[in-house]
């Protein structure tokens, strides 16, 4: 599983991509423990993950769950495929907010003007 993190105006971003299934989401373990205790918002950017399964969606409700009780939030950025079509089916997507992109995010967040 291919990940990345970096910061964006204050909110922690991780970038997955591939599969996020029980493979990946034992190798992510570590830093998913890291991220429920992170002192501010996530994003997590599955955009690039073509199949999620079981595990990832546990993964990513724990992170949420997390988060709330820290007092902070989670968003996904989802584009349509196969995870998209889970969290939906699942009605995750109603709980966590789901975006088809960054610049989406971002404008929900009121970090830049809706272009006319």
């Amino acid at each position: 599983m291919e990940s990345m993190t970096y910061t964006l105006n204050d909110i922690q971003v991780v970038v997955l991509e591939n599969e996020f299934d029980a493979m990946a989401v034992s190798e992510l373990r570590p830093l998913f423990e890291t991220l429920s205790t992170h002192p501010g918002d996530i994003l997590a950017d599955i955009s690039d993950v073509h199949f999620i399964d079981s595990s990832g969606i546990g993964a990513l409700v724990f992170l949420y769950k997390r988060l709330i009780m820290n007092g902070h939030q989670m968003a996904l950025v989802c584009g349509p495929g196969q995870p998209h079509d889970l969290l939906e089916m699942l009605h995750i997507d109603r709980v966590i907010p789901c975006h088809e992109s960054i610049k989406a995010y971002m404008r929900s967040r009121g970090m830049m003007a809706a272009a006319s």
